[in-house]
């Protein structure tokens, strides 16, 4: 493959990185060889070389300034400099930026060698870029054993353009092509007795081979081997782990143990490395090296951009792997020591796993004892400092994997707690809920033992964390509301403050918007003079959204955006996409097309930053929104793509939630996804999922003419306050189609009583003034009403809501009327332009005077023509 994109005239941008097999916990290993190779760097340069290198590359393939300072700023902290100058969550969008950037004018090749190994982070990098940057030529290619599907089971699975290869076994005859062209001239017997043992597999055909070859009994002539020696009755090892095996043995002693030496190294190793090992002289060594690699044991990396030129590297993995097994555990242990030592020399935090993976090496084979304690002491340190520098690069599930191997290296009870506390934190960022729960509950039962009750109230805010992201907003409460007596005393302290924070936002997910803002009032008092500023962004956030639903939207408003710059200026990239998120929420009610622009914006940043976690909320409210600025077919279409994707269940059950409501408003067939929608939300508790149910279900009984249901569902819809003003409006709709006043303005009472005030809300105030006017009799009044909502639909570009209003006039005012007449006629234009079947089917019957405009019609079926039911009398 390489060698045919150098043969192309075009420019391509080619990339070869490998994870290495020493130490799972070496962050982002391949992604770092190959922004070095990229930008010219061997991994001996210094920090101002590397700076210097990385940001001429960037400008090269990076336009505009404010672009190549925060991409240049993610490329050096992925090459261990300048960590914590961008977020966590900003890395993977600055890394992806880079690649995208190159490949603007030209593909981009991105080859992932030994991607088994790959630890997590880089696993889940590269599942991001195939997600994010798949409409632009970039073309990614992992190589790997099995291995990975174990680790990975879903590995490709729904993505786009994803090819999956596997290498099957070759037939004898093709392995008998292999052999002789490998050597000419080889008899039949020798043939015969090599690919019987191979089973088709070519890397057994090439360690014979090179075990021939070492032995004499091959001869390389003009890169061809030529049998020198009998071969007729050629004795091979019946595995390809014992063929590697003889090769080994049949080495000089002290080649052997060199080559175990290098083994523990890793699969690519230095020469410096190999003299920290076994003490040899250089020349002593560069001669041993020379030997290896003439007997095909090991190669060495020649390739001029590679970071990796001028080391050594073993020419198979396994030759590796057979080398190392073959050390007693006392010689592991020493050489896994010797090789620690050497990596901290090094001093670069780029390869912190690497160092651990030795530091536990060693432990795991010392025997019990003082030695060993020692030992894993300086593995519990190694391993929680890779853990660090993995949730410094956002790799959270590497973190947890780096923190659990340290609990097992760790006695001490102060550590061992704080590193359940970090563990629980990183499982709640990587999104493992139920592993977080487990790990901080642990915490907490252990900081109860030492008596550390501020250490108590964090491993409690942080358990409510993890419950509230699950959605078990119940059992948050039920954890926080004690704690928060329990702790009292530590109002003032950063971890009581910590606990009151999850507290409000416990209370604002459970729909008690007062008392969360009677909280967060008491945390931003405190959070403010001790300078905590993630505590204080997030709580504004929290504060603001229950104000505005309570009708404070300028106060509410006010504490987003200042959650929110707050956040954006100290790189809480989290905070700063949940304030976009509640404030089109929050905006919804008072100008659903600003919440629409708004909702637009935060999708933009969370595809951005490749937030994945916060797409369906936005993709779903754009199609919420969307449904009444009568942007239904893009809306539709983007709900449509993104339910391709692999989601939570919840967030999954959202966006199928509205989905369905397009498809209804529409006439479409919409069962499937209805009921899939219903058996995700279960028995779940949560208010605004539930909401969310109730609501699909009243538009779907609305649409088929079953009033009454309507209001039922709509009604229980409004149990959640943030909705109350819009469903109430929608349930009064359905009462006054039925001709039920009374229970209209019970509605409009609704509304009035949450204090809620807008453009779109009052707009609503006076559709339902208008229609219990008209029904009472009062003609002239109602037509004034009419018209006054009618404008202000127009003004706030709302036209599903325009073309509702006119249906409102032609079912409840007389027909005839010139007025009456003109907005049902544009009421109309909106429908057709919506293809909203069952609604042209009942104006049209209204218009008519038929019955059917009031018991209301069934949904018409998906391939019933909108010319069809435009001509229905």
């Amino acid at each position: 493959f390489r060698k045919y994109e150098d043969g192309l005239v075009e420019t391509v941008w080619f990339h070869d990185g490998r994870s290495p097999a020493y130490g799972e916990g070496i962050s982002f290993w391949a992604l770092g060889e190959m922004i070095r190779r990229r930008a010219g760097l061997v991994e001996t340069d210094d920090e101002p070389t590397t700076r210097t290198k990385v940001a001429a590359t960037v400008a090269e393939h990076i336009p505009g300034e404010t672009n190549r300072r925060w991409i240049e700023q993610a490329l050096l902290a992925l090459l261990g400099i300048g960590a914590g100058a961008v977020a966590p969550e900003e890395l993977f969008a600055g890394w992806r930026a880079f690649f995208e950037g190159m490949a603007a004018p030209a593909p981009v090749v991105m080859v992932f060698e030994d991607f088994h190994h790959a630890d997590g982070g880089l696993i889940d990098f590269v599942d991001h870029l195939l997600e994010w940057s798949r409409a632009l030529p970039i073309y990614v290619v992992t190589l790997a054993r099995p291995d990975l599907i174990e680790r990975r089971p879903n590995w490709g699975a729904g993505k786009r353009s994803f090819t999956s290869i596997f290498l099957e076994p070759l037939p004898p005859e093709t392995m008998r092509l292999l052999l002789g062209g490998l050597i000419p001239g080889l008899p039949e017997s020798a043939e015969r007795a090599i690919v019987a043992r191979a089973d088709g597999i070519p890397l057994y055909a090439v360690e014979t081979v090179r075990m021939l070859a070492s032995e004499g009994k091959l001869t390389l002539e003009d890169g061809i081997y030529r049998p020198t020696g009998d071969l007729t009755t050629l004795a091979v090892p019946e595995t390809l782990a014992a063929l590697i095996a003889s090769r080994l043995d049949a080495l000089p002693a002290e080649e052997r143990a060199l080559a175990a030496d290098a083994a523990v190294l890793g699969q690519s190793f230095t020469l410096p490395g190999l003299l920290a090992m076994g003490g040899l002289d250089p020349d002593t060594l560069a001669s041993r090296l020379a030997s290896l690699v003439r007997r095909e044991i090991l190669r060495v990396e020649n390739d001029p951009r590679s970071p990796e030129r001028g080391q050594y590297v073993f020419v198979q993995a396994l030759i590796r792997e057979v080398a190392y097994n073959a050390l007693a555990k006392r010689d592991r242990k020493m050489k896994h020591l010797a090789a620690a030592r050497f990596f901290e020399s090094l001093e670069t935090d780029e390869i912190a796993g690497g160092l651990a993976g030795h530091y536990l090496a060693a432990y795991q084979n010392s025997a019990e004892g003082v030695e060993a304690d020692t030992v894993a002491a300086q593995a519990r340190i190694a391993l929680t400092a890779a853990a660090e520098r993995a949730i410094g690069l956002g790799s959270y599930e590497q973190a947890l994997s780096l923190l659990e191997q340290a609990l097992t290296v760790t006695s001490d009870p102060h550590e061992m707690v704080r590193s359940l506390e970090r563990a629980g934190n990183a499982a709640t960022s990587a999104g493992k809920y139920e592993v977080a729960q487990y790990h901080l509950q642990r915490a907490i039962a252990a900081k109860r033992d030492l008596g550390d009750r501020p250490g108590i109230a964090a491993a409690t805010a942080a358990l409510g964390r993890a419950l509230l992201m699950d959605f078990r907003t119940a059992e948050a409460l039920a954890l926080l509301e004690p704690a928060a007596e329990e702790f009292a005393d530590l109002s003032n302290d950063p971890a009581g403050i910590a606990l009151g924070e999850q507290l409000a936002r416990a209370y604002f997910f459970s729909d008690d918007n007062r008392r969360s803002i009677e909280v967060a009032d008491r945390v931003l008092e405190e959070a403010e003079r001790l300078e905590l500023a993630a505590i204080v962004a997030d709580t504004l956030v929290t504060k603001g959204t229950a104000l505005a639903i309570l009708g404070r939207f300028i106060e509410g408003l006010g504490a987003i955006r200042a959650g929110r710059d707050l956040a954006e200026a100290r790189g809480l990239v989290e905070t700063v996409l949940r304030a976009d998120n509640n404030r089109a929420f929050s905006d919804a009610i008072r100008d659903p097309r600003a919440a629409l622009e708004n909702s637009r914006a935060g999708l933009a940043l969370a595809r951005r930053l490749g937030a994945r976690g916060w797409v369906p909320g936005f993709v779903g409210k754009i199609g919420e929104f969307s449904l009444r600025t009568g942007d239904w077919a893009a809306a539709s279409a983007d709900l449509s793509s993104t339910l391709n994707e692999e989601f939570e269940p919840t967030d999954r059950q959202l966006m199928l939630n509205v989905l369905v409501q397009l498809r209804t408003v529409r006439g479409e067939p919409i069962e499937q996804e209805f009921a899939e929608s219903q058996a995700l939300v279960g028995n779940g508790e949560d208010v605004q999922v539930r909401s969310n149910l109730a609501q699909t279900r009243a538009l779907r009984s609305f649409v088929t003419g079953d009033l009454a249901g309507a209001v039922a569902d709509w009604r229980l819809a409004a149990s959640h306050a943030g909705s109350l003003p819009v469903v109430r409006a929608r349930s009064a709709r359905a009462a006054l189609w039925a001709r039920d006043a009374e229970a209209a303005r019970e509605d409009l009472a609704a509304i009035d009583e949450s204090a809620v005030h807008g453009a779109a809300v009052d707009a609503d105030r006076t559709t339902i003034r208008a229609g219990i006017a008209a029904l009472e009799g009062r003609a002239t009044e109602a037509l004034g009403l009419y018209r006054e909502a009618i404008n202000a639909w127009r003004e706030l570009g709302l036209a599903w809501d325009q073309a509702l209003c006119a249906m409102d006039m032609a079912l409840l005012l007389e027909r005839d009327d010139a007025e009456v007449q003109a907005e049902v006629a544009a009421g109309r234009e909106i429908l057709v332009r919506l293809e909203a079947a069952p609604f042209i089917a009942r104006l049209d019957n209204a218009m008519a005077g038929s019955s059917a405009s009031i018991s209301g019609v069934a949904a018409l079926p998906k391939t019933a023509s909108i010319d069809a039911v435009a001509s229905t009398p």
